[in-house]
């Protein structure tokens, strides 16, 4: 009952770190939440995505493809509580603290429940996926999913109704994001390998049940690719790759800039040249350097992911803390239970490759590699406590544990609310925010609003934070009127999307109509009025006004 008590409790303390003021911090929406919100509402409104597509199974948007589920499951929220931040933001609240309790489940699959609520105690106050439970990532729901279809496949055994469930999360993770459909390739695979040789033991078995092990997996299988059969379409065919491939477009890029660089700077003869420097030795030697950077002290302790929109930037992907516990748990899990530790180390190794194939460990592709390290923590943790219990030194310990827990989770949360939402602000689209606020409080003085659309999906932002209506913004992006400097703009209601281009001259000239408004990019003519970043004061809009 107490064991339980305390789950209950990370539960709740799960809840409150990832869903408290969710609709606020961070404040604004960024261009895939917007994206993925305005899809979801389409498809409530009309059945159609923003194209007039009728229930697709993945959905354009910016030049890419988003998966389905994501989608879809932001459906009854929007209809529930609105085309608002909360609402698009609940599902992945919900998705991080159900990863809480498939942590303890997965964890007690091989250890006891003590460490099991330590694991999942160190996941739900984890910087790394709080920070990516409070905006839209779909790796998260996507994770969560990889998650269950793991632990399902644990508990399957033989048992082909539980393995057909673990194959059912597996696809629901490949339709969530695009990461697992490159993991997947060898890490279920490798699942296979590991529960013929530790679990069912096919040397120890009877031929009957070799068979049925076989026949399961078979099935399995089979029940997997019938799935995943309308997405290998839309991957491979219609784009669905998308994003990778423009990863890995640019990494092919670098990687032949690079060995142009290597060739010209070498005095060997052309033919060691060759062999010495070519896309192979020069993509392999990126691959490593991005892989083992996933697993440095720079990136899990000290610096973690700069990019800001998807963490906090200068702050470790894990709290400093758990840096002895990891290393005391590694040792003695792989002393003490060699098969537990084999199967979290072989997915901990597996994890980081698809994000390595394409640029520097990054907290969203990197995202599989979750629960793992909690787990190692907690047995750590749990082992010194073991180790010390009835010492002088126990109750000592204890307090030096809970004071750099509270100490590490201060430091998050003073980061996250009160500096975070001024430095990171522009990388979550703030501009247009601050753009369309700016002229939602005039725009009773004004009959024409100009906006420019130099910061990009200003349009999209104007919709999703005025529930704009579906069909009448389609109508409009694929109608755009014309100034009579043939200029084309897009017109939802006063407002117009685009630059105006003022100059000098141009000002002069009376291009912006009387009684306008025009929220204008940094480079056109000086103004008196301007909107500036909330970081270092830099000029984001100009403002002109005509009576």
């Amino acid at each position: 009952m107490k064991l339980r008590i305390i789950f209950l409790l990370i539960i709740i303390l799960s809840i409150l770190l990832r869903g408290w003021r969710v609709d606020r911090f961070p404040a604004t929406l960024y261009g895939d939440e917007q994206a993925f919100a305005w899809n979801a509402y389409n498809i409530l409104k009309l059945g159609q995505d923003e194209y007039g597509i009728s229930y697709p199974l993945q959905f354009r948007s910016f030049d890419d493809y988003k998966a389905p589920i994501p989608v879809y499951l932001l459906v009854p929220f929007i209809n529930i509580f609105g085309l608002t931040p909360f609402a698009i933001r609940l599902p992945i609240v919900l998705a991080s603290t159900a990863m809480v309790i498939a942590t303890y489940f997965i964890t007690g699959k091989f250890l006891n429940s003590k460490i099991s609520l330590l694991a999942s105690f160190f996941f739900a106050i984890s910087p790394w996926s709080i920070h990516l439970s409070r905006g839209f990532f779909e790796a998260t729901l996507s994770l969560l999913f990889f998650v269950l279809g793991i632990y399902f496949f644990l508990q399957a055994s033989r048992d082909i109704k539980r393995m057909l469930v673990s194959m059912l999360f597996f696809a629901f993770s490949l339709y969530s994001y695009f990461t697992p459909r490159i993991l997947l390739l060898f890490f279920l695979p490798t699942l296979f390998i590991y529960e013929v040789i530790f679990s069912a033991q096919i040397h120890k078995i009877t031929s009957e049940e070799r068979k049925k092990l076989f026949f399961t997996y078979g099935i399995s299988f089979v029940f997997i690719l019938i799935i995943c059969l309308p997405l290998l379409q839309s991957t491979f065919i219609n784009g669905g790759l998308s994003r990778f491939q423009k990863l890995s477009d640019s990494v092919n890029r670098i990687v032949t800039e690079t060995v142009i660089t290597e060739r010209n700077s070498s005095l060997l003869p052309q033919p060691w040249k060759n062999i010495l420097h070519n896309k192979f030795t020069v993509q392999f030697r990126l691959f490593t350097n991005n892989y083992f950077e996933h697993f440095s002290i720079n990136f899990w302790y000290l610096h973690g992911d700069n990019s800001l929109r998807y963490f906090l930037g200068n702050m470790g992907m894990f709290h400093f803390l758990e840096l002895p516990f990891f290393i005391v748990g590694l040792y003695c899990l792989w002393k003490e239970k060699r098969k537990a530790a084999l199967f979290f180390l072989t997915w901990l190794i597996l994890a980081p490759i698809p994000a390595s194939f394409v640029g520097r460990p990054f907290a969203v592709r990197s995202l599989p590699m979750l629960p793992v390290p909690f787990v190692f923590v907690g047995y750590g943790l749990y082992k010194i406590l073991i180790a010390i219990k009835r010492s002088k030194c126990e109750y000592l310990f204890h307090f030096i544990v809970i004071i750099g827990v509270i100490y590490s989770l201060g430091l998050l949360l003073t980061r996250y609310y009160f500096e975070y939402p001024v430095y990171a602000a522009t990388w979550w689209g703030w501009e247009n925010k601050a753009a369309i606020d700016f002229a939602k409080q005039r725009e009773s003085n004004y009959d024409n609003i100009f906006i420019s659309n130099f910061y990009s999906g200003a349009t999209l932002a104007y919709a999703v934070y005025n529930q704009y209506d579906p069909l009448e913004y389609r109508y409009a992006v694929s109608h755009p009127v014309t100034l009579v400097d043939g200029r084309s703009l897009i017109k939802l209601g006063k407002y117009y999307f685009g630059s105006l281009d003022i100059d000098s001259k141009r000002l002069t000239a009376g291009i912006i109509p009387p009684r306008s408004l025009y929220i204008a990019r940094p480079e056109e003519a000086d103004s008196q009025e301007t909107i500036n970043a909330p970081d270092d004061g830099r000029l984001i809009f100009k403002i002109y006004k005509t009576k």
